[in-house]
């Protein structure tokens, strides 16, 4: 069964918290944005997300007769596993092999583009935008770039609504597909334009591990991100790399073997 949830504030950062909140039905999660946003954005901005119910609420219910210490330890056994499995997932999806098969198979692929695509679509009508949509599918993944924006209005600083917008695609199609997603969102070309210059920064990280010997940690990065570096490092003899931290912390390492 689908439902819809309305993610309302003064601002897009209040409307995308109001949102993320109320898709994962818990307190503990925040869309942290900083400085302006939206060029010009004024009013409420509300946000519709549609999803797949897997299971119904009163199933998850908590038996009343149990012990309240034992239940909180048992939530946070749940939450560290459940923290390691992510990791676990990222790990495998960052791995550097041609001798395995895809991931992911070009069907659930094109599924999960169509269902980003929808959501796209409607946040687009929600927030009074132009745009269009152009997508690529990958091996491993499918990118979605919004363009013909003309304005920085899915951007924001230093990518930041961005990123609030890749989250919220990202939980939407998990709930629906009930699997790691594995599309990614850009706007006007700002991803692009990132990679290449960490792609940079990550040549410059490599010759002075070559030269000192002194491993070299790289600013945080998202799951494509890291897995670009690490293609990278996979070429060079006598390298090796790996990633650090939790979400969105995340970042690579770079290394003698």
């Amino acid at each position: 069964m689908g439902r819809t949830v309305h993610g309302r504030g003064g601002t897009l950062q209040e409307a995308l918290d109001a949102a993320v909140r109320d898709l994962l039905d818990t307190d503990e999660v925040e869309v942290r944005l900083e400085g302006d946003q939206v060029d010009g954005w004024t009013g409420v901005a509300r946000i519709d997300i549609e999803v797949t119910a897997v299971s119904d609420p009163a199933d998850d219910a908590e038996d009343d007769g149990g012990d309240d210490a034992s239940e909180e330890d048992a939530a946070a056994d749940d939450v560290s596993e459940e923290v390691a499995a992510v990791e676990a997932s990222e790990d495998e999806d960052e791995q550097v092999s041609s001798d395995e098969p895809p991931l992911v198979s070009a069907q659930d692929l094109d599924e999960e583009a169509d269902a980003a695509a929808d959501f796209l679509e409607g946040l687009l009508d929600a927030m009074d935008l132009p745009g269009d949509l152009r997508i690529k599918l990958h091996e491993d993944h499918a990118e979605l770039e919004v363009i013909d924006i003309g304005s920085g209005a899915l951007i924001g600083r230093r990518g930041q609504t961005l990123d609030a917008i890749q989250e919220l695609v990202r939980c939407s199609l998990q709930r629906q597909f009930q699997r790691r997603a594995r599309v990614k969102i850009d706007a006007e070309g700002y991803r692009s334009r990132r990679l290449e210059k960490l792609v940079e920064k990550a040549d410059e990280a490599i010759d002075a591990v070559l030269d000192t010997g002194e491993a070299e940690r790289l600013e945080p990065m998202d799951v494509f991100e890291r897995k670009a570096i690490h293609q990278m490092v996979a070429e060079v003899d006598g390298l090796t790399s790996r990633s650090q931290g939790r979400e969105p912390a995340r970042r690579v390492i770079i290394e003698q073997e």
